[in-house]
């Protein structure tokens, strides 16, 4: 697969773009610094936007005064400024409803706008999360704001051992080298003191948007605790605590983070049977395309946020309703009738 890299404006600035895939829209919104073009030569960052380009048209844009996009930013950043960002992206990209994909800090500026546009998204997804970093002193925040500012290359080396934890020394330093291509120092410390210092607490319980939380357990960027509290005070999230450490979601355990997305991204009505009619419910057909996707009963569990029990039922149920004797027969049989 290869990436298309196209171009829109805002306040007559030029913001960069990529799509690649095909299927229903799915928008990354912009996170702290990126460069699309660099990124997608990152074999492990490509790998994962490909995995999900299979089956949704994957969309990522850099902010304004970062990467690809016109790097000169006259005004200080904010989330308004942000979420009109990621507005206008979703317009260029046409009139259907998206799925955003929130890392870190993008949760901010997706927040902001989900609350005055709910038609325009379907679902959020949020990774690595947060509502506010006020776990962070004061003191600190100031500090590492002008560590940036006056040491970009230094700073850039020791955010990247918190990004990817257990990194070797060379990917610790190509990360930071990839880091200081995306900004410059002053765009960097820009935008990490408005990531560090905006509190969405306020505006998460007015956003309807049905949301997917995320968060490892270990992550050493953004504590766990701050991904908890985001999905409590989303009114209509559920929350799914991940192994590992690393902030980035391309780095890891990929198998249990796709699994988790699965039962999220692809949990839409059932298709039409052929007859007009399906014997099961969307929880079954959901679980029903999970076993076709060769998920054990436990990992079925897992991405649904359910009991294994429950899962059993379900595919119990199934069975049943069409009559077949085993999952891989259910799954022949409600292929080729088109329930799944």
């Amino acid at each position: 697969m290869e990436q298309q890299i196209r171009f829109c404006r805002i306040d007559g600035r030029r913001l960069a773009y990529a799509t690649v895939g095909e299927g229903p829209l799915l928008v990354f919104s912009a996170r702290w610094i990126s460069h699309l073009e660099d990124e997608w030569e990152l074999p492990e960052v490509r790998a994962f936007f490909e995995t999900l380009a299979q089956s949704h048209r994957v969309v990522r844009y850099d902010r304004i005064g970062v990467g690809l996009s016109d790097r000169s930013m006259p005004d200080p950043p904010s989330i308004e400024t942000e979420a009109r960002a990621l507005g206008t992206v979703l317009d260029a990209c046409g009139d259907e409803s998206a799925i955003v994909f929130a890392n870190s800090c993008a949760g901010l500026a997706t927040c902001a706008f989900a609350r005055d546009n709910p038609q325009r998204l379907s679902k959020i997804v949020f990774f690595g999360g947060y509502a506010a970093r006020d776990d962070v002193p004061e003191a600190t925040t100031r500090s590492l704001v002008d560590f940036v500012r006056t040491n970009w290359p230094l700073a850039s080396q020791m955010l990247a051992g918190l990004f990817i934890p257990h990194a070797s020394g060379d990917e610790i330093a190509a990360l930071s080298a990839h880091k200081r291509r995306c900004a410059d120092a002053e765009v960097a410390a820009a935008f990490l003191e408005l990531d560090l210092r905006s509190n969405q607490r306020d505006v998460l319980p007015h956003v309807s948007t049905p949301a997917l939380v995320l968060h490892r357990r270990g992550d050493r960027a953004v504590p766990i605790s701050r991904g908890r509290e985001l999905a409590a005070l989303l009114p209509n999230a559920r929350f799914v605590p991940l192994s590992g450490d690393a902030h980035a979601p391309w780095v890891g355990d990929q198998r249990e983070l796709h699994r988790a997305l699965a039962g999220f991204l692809d949990d839409s009505a059932a298709p039409t049977a052929v007859d007009g009619k399906s014997p099961l419910s969307s929880r079954e057909t959901e679980v029903l395309r999970l076993v076709a996707s060769g998920l054990s009963n436990r990992e079925i569990a897992s991405s649904l946020v359910l009991s294994e029990h429950t899962v059993h039922r379900h595919v119990a149920n199934i069975l049943r309703k069409l009559r077949q004797s085993s999952r891989a027969a259910a799954t022949a049989h409600a292929a080729r009738a088109g329930l799944i």
